[in-house]
């Protein structure tokens, strides 16, 4: 059985069937995407939305014009807020006993090292979305066997609201995290996944390949009259 990514694992977490769609679908890197990652490489120094397009443009010839909005929003959102820099970037982190691997965005400089992960999304009004508590947990099992140090925290940068947020894993998430995998391994190994019944339906980019029916109400077994 391969190793799983840890957005794969956070997958699982919200939905099962998702996890399962997502082993058969091919994805384009999104533009959004791009966009990020560029503007990641640049936190910690001055920020110029004309040298971030130049490069954007570069490394996605076929993006549309009308992105170079959305950067330009981000980097004056970005420009609020102090960015540490970065001594090293798109670290491969794994953990054999998890069987699972992903990628830490940025290593700030610094003693101890600290790790820091970008994200697209805006920034929740406290704390971080309780998908990247799964993704922290995961994540900090992953750096201590690859790096061979236990970060206190992950850093979680929301590009697109232009701040940071630190995030210290508690048990509860680690026990998510691992009850995720279990059940990516065993759908993995044939296990038939079941639609939960707070499955993140709207706004699930797969919701067009999605066939399986969510758990029913008591309400849908009596006919309205």
């Amino acid at each position: 059985m391969g190793e799983k990514s840890v957005s794969s694992v956070v997958a699982c977490h919200a939905c099962p069937v998702r996890y399962e769609l997502m082993k058969s679908v091919e994805q384009a890197e999104p533009e959004r995407y791009t966009i990020a990652k560029q503007l990641s490489y640049a936190l910690g120094e001055p920020l110029d939305v004309s040298a971030l397009w130049q490069d954007i443009q570069l490394i996605s010839p076929d993006i549309g014009d009308d992105w170079k909005e959305m950067l330009k929003t981000w980097v004056n959102a970005c420009k609020e807020f102090e960015w540490e820099p970065a001594d090293e970037y798109d670290v491969r982190v794994s953990s054999e006993q998890l069987g699972v691997g992903g990628t830490i965005d940025r290593i700030l400089i610094g003693s101890p090292p600290r790790c820091a992960v970008m994200r697209m999304t805006e920034a929740p009004e406290a704390g971080v979305w309780g998908a990247d508590r799964i993704r922290a947990a995961c994540l900090m099992v992953c750096i201590k066997e690859t790096l061979g140090f236990s970060p206190s925290e992950i850093i979680f940068e929301y590009l697109a609201s232009g701040i940071s947020r630190a995030c210290i894993p508690e048990p509860r998430d680690r026990r998510r995290a691992l009850q995720a995998i279990r059940t990516a391994d065993a759908i993995d190994k044939g296990m038939v996944p079941r639609k939960p019944r707070n499955a993140p339906c709207e706004g699930c980019f797969l919701a067009d390949l999605c066939t399986v029916s969510g758990p029913k109400k008591l309400s849908d077994f009596f006919k309205k009259e």
